[in-house]
This record gives structure tokens, C-alpha cells and sequence, in this order.
């Protein structure tokens, strides 16, 4: 009895050792130094904007503190913009892939095939397929996927904004080179953009965005699981079950939305920026400034204006009187938003956005309420 005694305690401390070492895995892995990499920071944004070709599938998590008031009808926005998001994703190309967001309430799905978009709800058991071009929408949670958020940032970079390494970092078993960016304009609220990217494929794998100031990261995002292997077609097109509700949704007529189908003479400049170039045929938006000084212009239509005045006011802006009107103010570390309303043609309310200072915004608005008046 004493033997068998000692064969199980030994058998025993075998499975105690074994399990105790497997659990000591990931913090042996991430106590290894991570090896440096030679590559410049110039090359690594290259190489970084070039990796929109790449395939991959993992796990990401997503925390964002933008600070944004809610607003009826936006409260997934503001969930995105403000708290915590996970979702798993398939990339294997920008005409192939898909998100999948995970909620208390269920999936909120976005499947990419080709030139079309489906969206599906597991609350509503509604898959929805968007037809036409959607040059300006609401964020998604897609929107925050490393790969996508790195590259559109760092389009966004003027030639005078600094890039420098960051040291390597082991991202989800990706030994990642870092680049910093710091936007050289005085009139950003970015105060710098970090990112991790494998530095092999470019793919970004993490991503820090903080404000102008700031010492802690407005928006983190990053993979915990990730692999460069390529999803099968199959997984990144929607097969609807039996019983399943299906729509379509067309945004063929957003122009005619935004400006009733009329060419806006949007005046070369506002508040010191310059008018740029507005993406596609979205003839209803205008777009100010250069880089990460870049400001979006829109008319709101008919009674939506006052609406989103009551809304913003209702939830804290601040009233602002201008000459030839008024506009209320909402102001975060990073973005910040200014409805402006002119006293002139019924009430006509503009909506001015971007990461730029509220001073920025309020000079612009002025300027364009100035022209209005003397319009008239």
C-alpha cells in the first residue's frame, strides 16, 4: 500500500509540474526579448500602406474614450466610440472579407463581396444587402480593425508630419516593428499615431491613437489572436439560413439627400484651410484643410438641422452666437463637432467635423456665415 502510495503521489506531482509549466508558456513567451528591426520608419509606412493585399484572420479587441454625448439614433456610434469592442475578422482581400462584432444582444456582421456590402443582425434576424457606393457613412466596428484603421490614418499624413521607430513589440505572436506618427500642425487635435505592423507583410497588428496632450491612448486597438493564413471563400460570404429576413438598402441617391441634387459653390476657403478634394462624385460635401487639419462641411436638409441643434444641445453643447448666427459646440480630446445655423433662408444649418481644434471650426463657421449674410 505504501508503494502504490508513492506511485500516485509521484503520478500526481508529474501532472501538477506538467500543468504548472504549460501555464507558465505565455509568460515565458512574452519575457523573450523581442528582437529588433532594422527597417526605417519611412520604409515601414510603405511597406505598412501596401499591405492592403495581404490575408489574415484573428481575434481583436478594441477600447476607444472618445468622450461623445449620446445622440438619438446614434447609440451605436456611440458605443463604438466609447467603450469596448470585440470582433473576430476574415480578411482575404479588400473585395473579400468579413467582421463579426460580438454583443450581449448577439453578431452584428459585415461581409465584403466584391462591390457589394451585407449586414447582418442576429437580434433582428435581418440580413441586409447595400447597393451603391457609400462614400460617407456611420463608423463600423470594422472601421477599428487594425490593418483597416492603420492604413487610413496614415494616408491621412502630410508631408511635414514626423515619422520615427518605436521599439519592436510581440503583438499576439507577432514580433511587430513600431512607427510613430506626430501631425506637425498646430490646428490637429492628434497629438500622435502608433503602430505595430508584422514587419515582413506590413500588416499593422496594433494601433495607439492619442490626443494632442494627452499621455494615455484615446482609441487601442489590437489583435490578441492573429494568423496570416488566408480564410477560405466559403467564410467570407453570407449563407443565410432558412427563415432568415432579407433587405436591400440603396444609397444611389445620397447626393440628392444631402444638397437636393445641387452643385454647392463651396468657397475656396474657410477659416484659413483650403478647399481640397472631395472623394468620388460626392458632390454635398466639402473638405477643408490638409492632413490630419481637415475639416468635413455639409448642409443638413429641411427640419433635420434643428433636430440634431436640439439633440446636441439637449446633451451639453455649448451655444455659440456668430455673426449672421449661432452654433452649439460639442468638443472632445479628439474630435469635435459644430452645428452652425444661419439666420438667413429659413434657419439653414451646416454641420462642420473633424480632429481639429474648436477654434478651427468656429473660424470657419464664422467665415461661412459671413458669406451667407452677404449673400443675401
Amino acid at each position: 500500500m505504501r508503494f502504490v502510495s508513492r506511485q500516485v503521489r509521484w503520478r500526481w506531482a508529474v501532472v501538477v509540474c506538467g500543468v504548472a509549466v504549460l501555464c507558465s508558456i505565455p509568460a515565458i513567451v512574452a519575457a523573450i526579448p523581442v528582437p529588433g528591426s532594422s527597417i526605417t520608419a519611412t520604409a515601414l509606412r510603405a511597406r505598412i500602406l501596401a499591405s492592403v493585399t495581404v490575408p489574415y484572420e484573428g481575434y481583436v479587441e478594441s477600447t476607444a474614450d472618445f468622450g461623445l454625448p449620446t445622440l438619438p439614433d446614434l447609440s451605436d456610434v456611440s458605443k463604438l466610440l466609447d467603450g469596448t469592442t470585440e470582433q473576430y475578422a476574415w480578411y482575404r482581400s479588400p473585395a473579400h472579407w468579413r467582421a463579426d462584432t460580438l454583443g450581449t444582444a448577439g453578431e452584428n456582421d459585415v461581409y465584403q463581396v466584391c462591390r457589394r456590402t451585407f449586414l447582418w443582425y442576429q437580434a433582428g434576424n435581418l440580413l441586409t444587402r447595400v447597393v451603391g457606393a457609400q462614400p460617407v457613412r456611420l463608423p463600423r466596428a470594422a472601421d477599428l480593425l487594425p490593418p483597416a484603421l492603420a492604413g487610413r490614418l496614415l494616408r491621412l499624413a502630410a508631408p511635414a508630419d514626423r515619422l520615427s521607430r518605436l521599439p519592436s513589440l510581440r503583438v499576439a505572436g507577432v514580433d511587430a516593428a513600431g512607427l510613430r506618427l506626430v501631425p506637425a500642425s498646430p490646428t490637429t487635435t492628434v497629438g500622435a499615431i502608433e503602430v505595430w505592423a508584422d514587419p515582413a507583410s506590413g500588416l499593422p497588428v496594433a494601433v495607439k491613437v492619442f490626443a494632442r496632450g494627452a499621455s494615455q491612448p484615446i482609441l487601442v486597438s489590437d489583435f490578441l489572436q492573429f494568423s496570416l493564413r488566408r480564410p477560405a471563400l466559403a467564410t467570407v460570404i453570407p449563407h443565410p439560413a432558412p427563415g432568415v429576413d432579407q433587405a436591400t438598402a440603396r444609397l444611389s441617391s445620397l447626393n440628392g439627400i444631402l444638397n437636393g441634387g445641387r452643385r454647392h459653390p463651396w468657397p475656396p476657403e474657410l477659416g484659413g484651410l483650403r478647399l481640397s478634394a472631395t472623394p468620388g462624385d460626392l458632390t454635398g460635401v466639402a473638405f477643408y484643410g490638409t492632413g490630419f487639419a481637415r475639416l468635413a462641411l455639409l448642409p443638413i436638409p429641411g427640419r433635420t438641422g434643428p433636430q440634431l441643434v436640439q439633440a446636441a444641445t439637449s446633451a451639453g453643447a455649448g451655444t455659440i452666437t456668430l455673426p449672421g448666427g449661432s452654433a452649439v459646440l460639442v468638443r472632445t480630446p479628439l474630435l469635435t463637432v459644430l452645428l452652425a445655423t444661419s439666420d438667413r433662408f429659413g434657419g439653414l444649418t451646416f454641420l462642420l467635423a473633424g480632429p481639429v481644434t474648436a477654434a478651427t471650426l468656429e473660424n470657419a463657421a464664422g467665415d461661412l456665415l459671413a458669406l451667407i449674410e452677404r449673400a443675401r
